[in-house]
């Protein structure tokens, strides 16, 4: 009777979410570079990330993953289709990586925010709002007639241009609630720049990512700390595994310098 009410509640939830879920009418892309180490230049990374964007919802990832996970499910069913001597055989290196991890979906007034530690996703609402400040300066961004608007994201001065050309109040990461599109976004240190390359109607289901664990930042921003600090403890703790000693300073190095974060 138990199995039977919590099969009938799991169809019901999965139902309700289908019911709130909805398609894109536009995606932007845009270019995205961002800094691994915030003290290192050479850690430069560029990818193309994704604005889907409905009626009431949007998601922003990176492009790039979403090509990692279809290539690396691919590469998972051949392997499993084709052992090597009755092994299976996983090797997702010729795959390019992904560098840009947090997702950001928003639903009505919602934002979520979704990010990795240590191969598992952890969401948390994201309940700082930015206070714009709008000036006067203006400039023209691939073919868009753009205003400048400054703000401050947590510790962060974010530099933001948007077009009210395209009367939609959204763009990449949290960057939102501008009366426009937002064509350009970047902190003053230039660590992260988003620029819109492109704008097409597209219909796409706007989905967040699965199986996450739910928290707020406050306690995901604690564990992230206590990751970088010690990543072999962190480790251990997640899957009882110990870190061989000899490799323990590198990987802890390693992480350290992983410290470039949006958030």
């Amino acid at each position: 009777m138990h199995k039977c009410f919590f099969l009938i509640c799991l169809i019901l939830s999965q139902f309700i979410l289908c019911q709130e879920l909805e398609y894109s009418n536009i995606k932007c892309n845009y270019h995205t570079t961002f800094l691994i180490d915030t003290t290192d230049i050479n850690t430069k990374k560029e990818e193309m990330t994704g604005l889907w964007i409905g009626k009431n919802s949007s998601v922003f990832r990176s492009d790039q993953k979403a090509i990692y996970d279809s290539l690396a499910k691919q590469s998972t069913k051949e392997s499993f289709s084709n052992p090597v001597k009755g092994k299976i055989i996983l090797d997702f290196s010729r795959i390019p990586k992904a560098y840009f991890i947090p997702e950001v979906f928003k639903f009505g007034e919602k934002t979520e925010i979704f990010d990795k530690i240590l191969g598992t996703y952890y969401k948390y609402e994201n309940e700082e709002k930015i206070n714009w400040k709008i000036l006067n300066e203006t400039k023209t961004i691939s073919t868009y007639k753009c205003r400048k608007a400054v703000g401050k994201y947590r510790n962060k001065n974010i530099i933001a241009w948007y077009t009210e050309e395209v009367p939609i109040s959204e763009g990449p990461y949290t960057f939102k609630g501008l009366p426009g599109l937002v064509i350009e976004a970047y902190d003053d240190k230039n660590y992260f720049h988003f620029t819109l390359v492109k704008l097409k109607d597209l219909k796409q289901l706007i989905a967040p990512i699965r199986g996450e664990i739910s928290t707020n930042y406050e306690r995901f921003l604690k564990k992230r700390n206590n990751f970088q600090n010690d990543p072999a403890g962190a480790y251990f703790v997640a899957t009882g595994k110990q870190t061989p000693k000899d490799q323990i300073e590198r990987i802890t190095k390693i992480h350290r310098k992983n410290n470039n974060h949006l958030d």
